[in-house]
């Protein structure tokens, strides 16, 4: 039976791009779609964590891996996100094949937004700890602040693609938001919650939202009423999931090392407000 494999590697912002990606390929193909989960038991620094939505996720096994996870003399079946651009191709599979790659744009599949709305809706809420930050984030006008820290100053091969988003950036993120809203209550979400401070202007009052688990920051995020994000995956999906109508998405005006050598233009979605970094 012909299939669609989506390969899933890295943290949750990169499965969920991924996935996302998957998902558009297979319906528009009307194939089924599989998820190779295999390179987690290699790659130990993060895990799978798809599952943790509760939504059905088919499992491709070993046979139908290898099987398309290789060039064919006479028929594409292997489809790598080579460029980091938008390679419209994969929308255009009508049989089966592997997608290895991270697919970082919203260009895959936001046409097909009210479903990857559902497939990313958590299905029960016992990763909860801390309702008195949600109930503080429904009742006001909460702006959710995400800084990426951890592994963009630690890891030397992170540093080379990511950049950190400084103070000034945050400041002018903050003032964007203060000038266009009213009563802003800001909300820090952070993987070195209290570091964030070093990177967060003087002059605002903000609440440090030390949270249990990543079920917790990406739920909490999402139903804020506004996001400034960072340049992080998951960053972006708290954000695009984000159903307010009216809401604002500050972002960096860049997603990467200008240095990188990979080129990021289509990582950023159109109606987001962004911050010349």
């Amino acid at each position: 039976m012909d299939k669609i494999i989506t390969n899933l590697i890295g943290g949750a912002g990169n499965q969920m791009f991924q996935y996302a990606a998957g998902y558009a390929a297979a319906k528009n193909a009307g194939l089924p779609l599989f998820a190779d989960i295999s390179s987690f038991d290699v790659y130990k620094i993060r895990s799978f964590e798809l599952e943790k939505f509760g939504f059905k996720i088919n499992i491709a096994n070993e046979d139908d891996i290898a099987r398309l996870n290789k060039k064919h003399l006479f028929k594409k079946t292997l489809y790598k996100d080579k460029k980091k651009t938008f390679y419209p191709e994969i929308l255009k599979i009508k049989h089966g094949a592997y997608l290895r790659g991270y697919w970082q744009s919203e260009k895959y599949f936001a046409h097909l937004r009210e479903d990857i709305l559902e497939l990313f809706e958590f299905r029960n809420y016992d990763f909860i700890k801390n309702k008195d930050i949600l109930d503080s984030i429904k009742n006001s006008n909460s702006i959710s602040v995400n800084l990426r820290l951890g592994d963009y100053i630690d890891d030397e091969e992170n540093r080379k693609i990511y950049f950190l988003c400084t103070k000034d950036y945050y400041k002018k993120a903050f003032d964007y938001i203060s000038k266009n809203t009213q009563n802003p209550r800001f909300f820090v979400f952070s993987d070195e919650i209290e570091k964030a401070r070093e990177f967060l202007p003087e002059d605002y009052d903000y609440i440090l939202a030390d949270t249990a688990n990543w079920q917790e920051d990406m739920y909490f995020m999402k139903n804020c009423k506004h996001n400034i994000v960072a340049n992080s995956s998951f960053s972006w999906w708290a954000a695009w999931l984000n159903q307010n109508p009216e809401k604002m998405v500050i972002s960096p005006s860049r997603w990467l090392n200008k240095y990188s050598g990979i080129c990021d233009r289509d990582m950023i979605p159109d109606l987001w407000i962004k911050i010349e970094v």
